[in-house]
């Protein structure tokens, strides 16, 4: 069995996006094209509620890209993103994120 693993393919990690990563949207294509060759495809989501403790702005006065510390540890904080019902949070334009090829089995895992 042949797999492919996507990583995390959503709206606010290509260009436009809270937490938009240079040239996120121009690797969509290639993955749609993949697809076919695999027979399963998974596709991991990061996935957040409003005010998630990782965001900058749950933290008055913090700004985004600031480490503070939590009770595990160092945290990163981050711009808001990847919240549940937002436009950010779905997958960018794959096949995948809407149930994939009928011929093999689309995936989903949200990460919180």
């Amino acid at each position: 069995m042949k797999a492919l693993i996507v990583i995390d393919p959503q709206n606010d990690f290509c260009p436009g996006g809270a937490l938009a990563v240079a040239g996120g949207d121009e690797i969509m294509p290639r993955i749609n094209a993949m697809m076919a060759d695999f027979d399963l495809v998974v596709l991991t989501q990061d996935w957040h509620p409003a005010g998630h403790s990782s965001f900058a702005s749950s933290h008055s006065g913090s700004d985004p890209f600031t480490v503070t510390e939590m009770p595990y540890g160092p945290q990163v904080l981050w711009p808001d993103h990847c919240i549940q019902g937002s436009g950010g949070a779905p997958a960018g334009a794959t096949t995948a994120a809407h149930g994939g090829a009928p011929s093999h089995g689309a995936k989903s895992h949200r990460r919180n």
